[in-house]
């Protein structure tokens, strides 16, 4: 049985008065004789077929009135200038021809914005063509964090809202965080195979930031506390549970750090670079309508990734989609990666712990590879300097600027449109010589209605290079985050307000053990990131063919050696082949070679001799202290 809203009454009072203001604005005759009104009738249909297609909508007239089926009927919210849902097949009537008629299926579907004259009844068909079928690539989108029973709302909604919504913004996953209301422990009964609505909830600390609590399956309490409990504590318990997912919530409202008692303030993330350091979060909202900018979120981010935190992005619109003038649901949204198909809804959640994501308003990665693999993958290698290859590929339904691909919080190379300005694809080398983190950006220009935000912007979660000897963290980056415990401490120092001293004495303690953890990475942390001496790669190492099965020959450059005596003096040079996981498999070469192309050739035996298993290797060159590596593919 799903719980009643404590609000009801109110919120059905505002509801019918939004239905009479709303009639009265959209059909109110002129002095002297009613118009002559003229309806237009719209169906959305799938390109491929003759199927429907959920959608959202919007119909302007000629005076800039927003033109919409009935309220409650097609959802109908004033935001940027009104937007409404259809489940395939809508009729409204004007009598201020023509009208300009919008139509969006969330980023996988190009967009239609066309003028209609409809000076007579009138029905227009519309197919809506695929970008993408992120799907059928293993991507299943979601919003962490939506609302249908804000406080301030204007309609009464329920889990069906929420799944008519998600259908028409074609998300998988809705995450609704309303706390108490319509909670069962367990995906709402209205999901099925297109749309999953989990009721769960926001916790929301006044002093320490809000935790977006995907999939609880017991609610926790106090929903709103200010200094006690820490959000540390809230996320143990949640974990208890076994499932659920803790996201930091729209991480970075407002620059002003002491504003505790009123919004934006209120939503600052201030305990977060504590709880990073207990693993207590398990995904960042990169990408909400609550943080003040793109581009401070993404700033705190790559802080955190270069103390070396495993912390992978999310995204949660944070829409109160039961207030009339808020955005849509989905506006920002994260893409999971699926190793299995259709994941469940537990499943889905367990891809953004694991960093299998990115995030979007509108542009789509449908390639971000490397090393064998792509976001939220890892691998160990031996120290030395690497060249990496990146293959990036993104498309999207407006035209985009560029994508960068970024190591370590710098941008390695960028890559610009062809012929098609809303596709950009190519390859860009990243040197490594510590461990590193590697992902991939897209930008554009925003287009109004159709993109939530002041740009298009897209983020995959990194590839993680952990290098033995140099896993340094970042010493600018480290401190910042000791500036900001000290921040923290001094404000709880002259605020707080605890009732059981116990608990102030152990905030203090836990403020003071991340100081301590922050200052022993000090240690041993780079400074600029920049290698002490810059060194060359080798020439690009090939492999042909690539995949393999018997043999594989491997070309390379060997360089002059700046030391050697004479110009076409021999160098040491070395050809290894490493496992995904960084482990030694095979030292093909180790020879004193002169400068010039050469080859080697690797039979797919290991240091004794014996087959691998198909699988993907890297070949690593060294010579003339420098280093160049490749992917090689083994198919039995």
């Amino acid at each position: 049985m799903k719980s009643v809203h404590p609000s009801t009454r109110c919120l059905a009072a505002a509801a019918v008065l939004l239905v009479l203001l709303c009639r009265s604005t959209t059909s109110a005759p002129g002095p002297d004789r009613a118009p002559a009104l003229s309806t237009i009738t719209v169906t959305v249909l799938d390109s491929a077929g003759t199927d429907t297609l959920h959608a959202r909508c919007s119909v302007v007239d000629a005076i800039g009135t927003s033109r919409h089926p009935p309220i409650l009927e097609s959802m109908f919210h004033s935001f940027a200038g009104g937007y409404f849902y259809t489940t395939g097949t809508f009729t409204v009537s004007t009598s201020a021809p023509p009208v300009i008629i919008r139509i969006m299926r969330g980023p996988e579907y190009r967009t239609v914005t066309d003028t209609v004259e409809a000076l007579a009844d009138t029905s227009v068909v519309y197919r809506l063509r695929r970008l993408a079928d992120m799907r059928s690539l293993g991507w299943w989108s979601g919003d962490v964090e939506t609302h249908i029973a804000h406080s301030g709302g204007s309609f009464i909604l329920y889990p069906s809202h929420a799944r008519f919504m998600g259908l028409g913004e074609d998300l998988y996953v809705v995450n609704c965080l309303d706390n108490d209301y319509c909670f069962t422990g367990a995906p709402d009964t209205v999901s099925d195979d297109d749309c999953i609505v989990y009721m769960s909830e926001e916790m929301r600390s006044s002093v320490f930031g809000h935790l977006a609590l995907c999939g609880l399956k017991r609610l926790l309490e106090p929903f709103s506390p200010a200094w006690w409990p820490l959000l540390m504590d809230v996320a143990d318990s949640v974990h208890a549970q076994g499932g659920p997912l803790v996201a930091v919530s729209h991480p970075v409202t407002t620059d002003d750090f002491d504003m505790i008692s009123d919004w934006p303030g209120t939503g600052l993330a201030r305990e977060l670079p504590v709880d990073v350091t207990g693993g207590s979060v398990d995904a960042y909202e990169l990408m909400s309508y609550s943080n003040m900018g793109q581009e401070e979120a993404v700033d705190l981010w790559y802080r955190l990734l270069n103390c070396r935190m495993h912390l992978p992005p999310c995204a949660g619109s944070d829409a109160a989609v039961n207030r009339y003038g808020d955005p849509p649901i989905g506006g920002c949204r994260v893409y999971v990666r699926s190793l299995d198909g259709r994941p469940q809804y537990y499943e889905w959640l367990d891809g953004i712990a694991a960093g299998r994501t990115f995030v979007t308003n509108g542009p789509l990665f449908t390639r971000f590879e490397l090393l064998g693999g792509g976001a939220g993958d890892s691998i160990t290698v031996q120290q030395g300097t690497y060249v990496v290859l990146i293959d990036v590929e993104a498309v999207c339904a407006l035209p985009l600027d560029r994508v960068d691909v970024v190591c370590n919080g710098t941008v390695a190379g960028t890559l610009r449109p062809g012929g098609d300005p809303g596709r950009i694809e190519g390859r860009v080398e990243a040197w490594v010589y510590e461990s590193a983190w590697i992902a991939a950006s897209a930008h554009g220009t925003a287009a109004p209605w159709f993109t939530m935000g002041d740009s298009l912007f897209a983020h995959t979660a990194p590839y993680y290079i952990r290098m033995r000897g140099r896993d340094e963290a970042r010493r600018d980056d480290v401190e910042y985050m000791i500036g900001w415990i000290d921040s923290l401490t001094a404000l709880c120092a002259g605020e707080g307000v605890w009732i059981d001293p116990d608990d102030s004495v152990r905030v203090f303690d836990e403020l003071a053990a991340a100081r301590a953890w922050y200052e022993a990475r000090l240690a041993t942390a780079t400074g600029t990131g920049e290698p002490d001496i810059p060194v060359p790669p080798v020439p690009a190492v090939t492999c042909a063919p690539n995949p393999f099965c018997g043999k594989a020959v491997i070309r390379f450059s060997v360089p002059r050696s700046d030391a050697a005596r004479a110009p076409g003096a021999d160098v040491p040079v070395s050809v290894d082949l490493f496992d995904a996981a960084g482990r030694l498999v095979r030292e093909l070469e180790r020879s004193a070679m002169a400068p010039g192309e050469r080859e080697a050739v690797w039979d797919g035996t290991n240091q004794r001799g014996e087959p691998v298993a198909s699988g993907v290797y890297f070949c690593v060159v060294r010579a003339s202290g420098r280093i160049a590596s490749a992917k090689v593919v083994l198919v039995r």
